[in-house]
């Protein structure tokens, strides 16, 4: 889990942010009931998933309708604000390994 590795993160000065499609009030319950120490921003309106295109179709609404849904995704992003390297999921359950995210730290910062 993520949020367990916080330290090994913090030792390289990479500061993690988590972004949900949840109200503020919820992520704010779910951060003190989790005792989830990661900064995390509501995407109520999805404005921060499609800016950075983190969408898959899946089925939703009915048998033959496909919707869009906002995945797991990574971006490193260097002191300059330039994205240098991305995980988009595949699903909702794809995300990278914390070994994957600190072998590209140490590749791409």
């Amino acid at each position: 889990m993520l949020s367990s590795h916080i330290k090994d993160f913090e030792e390289k000065k990479i500061k993690i942010i988590s972004i949900a499609s949840d109200s503020p009030r919820l992520l704010k319950k779910f951060k003190e009931e989790n005792k989830f120490n990661i900064d995390i921003i509501s995407d109520r309106g999805a404005k921060i998933a499609r800016n950075y295109d983190v969408y898959v179709f899946a089925p939703g609404g009915g048998r033959n309708m496909k919707i869009k849904q906002a995945v797991p995704s990574k971006f490193l992003i260097n002191k300059q604000g330039k994205i240098v390297w991305t995980y988009i999921g595949k699903d909702k359950t794809d995300r990278p390994s914390i070994e994957m995210m600190m072998d590209m730290i140490n590749q791409k910062l």
